[in-house]
């Protein structure tokens, strides 16, 4: 009986030993999957937008015409007028890159203080087909409440992202489904009030680097191109 008792549980033990391996691979490759999907997507948006890649010390038309916040109201451009603009493009299913981004613009407004209110943190969805007004204020107050998030039609919405040089394409990820990425060009842009462009950091920077380089323009300290 004890021989048959320590049987059934050594055999347990091989099967939930067996399971947990399963679990640790499948985690292991998600995670992978994930990682590649995100570098992938930086290495196709950043390359393939060439020369057009938005640049420090140029000049853009830097309204957001079109585009209304979750609440369904306009941009008020007269609001704006003696403030920085602090825009990155991206959408709420993004892997990787958007979340580290805004982990950047929560820690420079963070370490602006007082100053903070000298910027106009904006979050452009490149996505207006899924990322819904609700969708979007939950992705940006999970950062920092600060952040105003944009949409609009698709039209809207590519005519704003060229006029801040900024690109997209969607990429089907499996027909079936009809999942998809929304590849696009990846940058944290400093706009002054003159609308010129004071910095263009590649979202490829850490977090820390974002927000030190942010912090330092908004200062006075001068701005650095990409």
């Amino acid at each position: 009986m004890g021989k048959m008792r320590n049987g059934t549980g050594i055999s347990r033990a091989r099967t939930a030993i067996r399971r947990a391996r399963r679990t640790g691979v499948a985690l292991i490759v998600s995670l992978a999957v994930s990682g590649a999907l995100a570098v992938w997507m930086l290495i196709q948006t950043l390359s393939g937008a060439g020369e057009s890649v938005p640049r420090a010390g140029e000049q853009i038309d830097a309204s957001f015409a079109g585009l209304r916040d979750t609440r369904g109201a306009v941009v008020d451009e007269g609001a704006l007028a003696t403030r920085y603009r602090l825009v990155t493009f991206g959408f709420t299913a993004c892997p990787n890159v958007c979340p580290l981004t805004l982990m950047g613009v929560h820690q420079a407004l963070e370490q602006l203080g007082p100053d903070a209110a000298r910027i106009v943190p904006v979050f452009v969805s490149v996505d207006p087909a899924r990322d819904t007004p609700q969708a979007l204020l939950a992705y940006v107050k999970a950062f920092d409440a600060r952040i105003v998030a944009l949409t609009g039609s698709p039209r809207a919405v590519e005519r704003v992202a060229q006029q801040y040089r900024i690109f997209f394409d969607k990429r089907t990820l499996d027909a079936k489904s009809r999942s998809y990425v929304v590849e696009h060009t990846a940058f944290v842009l400093l706009v002054d009030p003159q609308q010129r462009i004071r910095l263009a950091i590649p979202s490829t920077d850490p977090p820390a680097e974002i927000a030190a380089r942010i912090v330092r323009a908004v200062r006075g300290g001068g701005a650095a191109g990409v």
